[in-house]
């Protein structure tokens, strides 16, 4: 029985990783584009998101299993079930910032938060995929991308030249991108784990209008007998480019 609720727990997580992948994707392609139909598409699945959230907490607390690969994946489903879901409730956030802005005045073009926008992205699809392939290195090339995401920005009210509406909007952006950018390194070290066997943590930062890390995780893939080093690494202000549309 075990077995066959290990089956479909992971059925479940899929399920919810296709769809808060695709509410992210909308999300950021409703802002990129400047188009009110993607960002109005984030949510359409929510319903249906929400079962699959709840379905996973229930067979995640019947099940009990001493295999060791077993009782690895249950203890990432959790993790990865939680950054799904706060990933999320981000994407419904940054499409809704979009949908307000675009029925108001308009959106105007900003450079370089659209080309982190479309880095989280990628890193989010690659997580995805990693769950969907049991593939560790699609979740150690996430990482990286989100450590070249870190070292070329850090957002902060400050940086932006912007007023009014337009500000407001980009600060709602950089604190949905923030949250993912959360999520994305759960997700991946969650991914690791479960394929591993081993623990690795990045101390992140999140703050209230922005995101930055002083201390990331520098993931290798220099074959099966090294298959991460972990590193910290104190970025100064020479690490970074500040944020200016």
């Amino acid at each position: 029985m075990n077995r066959q609720h290990i089956q479909i727990l992971r059925v479940q997580l899929l399920a919810m990783a296709r769809l808060s992948q695709r509410a992210f994707d909308d999300a950021v392609k409703g802002y990129e584009l400047r188009n009110l139909d993607f960002a109005r598409h984030v949510d359409k699945a929510d319903k249906e998101f929400q079962e699959h959230h709840r379905r996973i907490k229930e067979l995640r607390g019947d099940l009990d299993t001493a295999n060791a690969s077993d009782f690895r994946f249950m203890a990432a489903t959790l993790s990865i079930a939680t950054a799904l879901h706060l990933t999320h409730s981000a994407a419904k956030e940054i499409a809704q910032s979009t949908i307000r802005l675009l029925e108001s005045s308009g959106i105007e073009k900003c450079s370089p938060l659209e080309k982190l926008a479309q880095g989280m992205n990628a890193s989010m699809r690659l997580c995805v995929i990693a769950l969907f392939n049991k593939n560790k290195r699609y979740a150690r090339t996430a990482l990286r991308i989100q450590e070249q995401s870190v070292q070329l920005y850090e957002l902060g009210v400050s940086d932006s030249s912007s007023v009014g509406q337009q500000k407001d909007f980009e600060h709602a952006v950089i604190r949905g991108l923030g949250a993912v950018a959360e999520q994305i390194y759960d997700i991946a070290h969650a991914l690791l784990y479960w394929l591993e066997g081993k623990h690795m943590s990045a101390p992140k930062l999140v703050h209230d209008y922005g995101y930055s890390s002083r201390q990331v995780l520098s993931a290798h893939s220099g074959g099966d007998t090294a298959l991460y080093i972990q590193s910290r690494r104190d970025f100064g202000p020479k690490a970074s480019q500040s944020f200016t549309c």
